[in-house]
């Protein structure tokens, strides 16, 4: 009976110490790479911000009575806008228009001469709406205002 234990320890063969020690650091690059990259998919998904900047904003009443709004807008974000719709509410009417194309970095700007149903009294503050919709369809919406000057 011992003979048969001894031939069945006998026939049991273990991997060489080469051999695992090679599956272990397989098993350990691949985890790592694993970890890697969902780290870096999360952080940059995390990272990605829409967001845009009034560079500058006028809106002058001339002497003849014709109203001018102008607005540069720059996006300061990291994301492709879309659309950025721009809203001023003024003593009658309520102008709106909407820049389309914005890469991040990029400024776009915007003049419109005597709106129609769009008045403004010189010395008045006004308020202005922007709403920037990006590629993905997130959006980032920001308030400000603009002094109506004489001209």
């Amino acid at each position: 009976m011992n003979h048969l234990l001894g031939k069945l320890k006998s026939d049991r063969r273990a991997i060489s110490p080469i051999l695992a020690t090679i599956v272990l650091i397989a098993i350990t690059v691949a985890g790592g790479l694993l970890v890697y990259n969902v780290f870096f998919a999360t952080a940059g998904a995390v990272a990605a911000r829409t967001q845009i900047e009034i560079e500058s904003v006028n809106m002058v009443k001339t002497t003849s009575g014709a109203t001018v709004f102008s607005i540069t807008l720059q996006n300061t974000g990291n994301k492709f806008l879309n659309s950025v719709t721009y809203t001023v509410t003024g003593d009658t009417g309520t102008l709106t228009a909407t820049l389309n194309n914005l890469q991040p970095g990029q400024s776009l700007s915007d003049t419109k001469t005597n709106p129609a149903g769009f008045s403004v009294t010189p010395g008045k503050t006004y308020p202005v709406s922007i709403t920037a919709t990006a590629s993905d369809g997130s959006t980032a919406q920001y308030t400000s205002s603009v002094l109506a000057s004489s001209g």
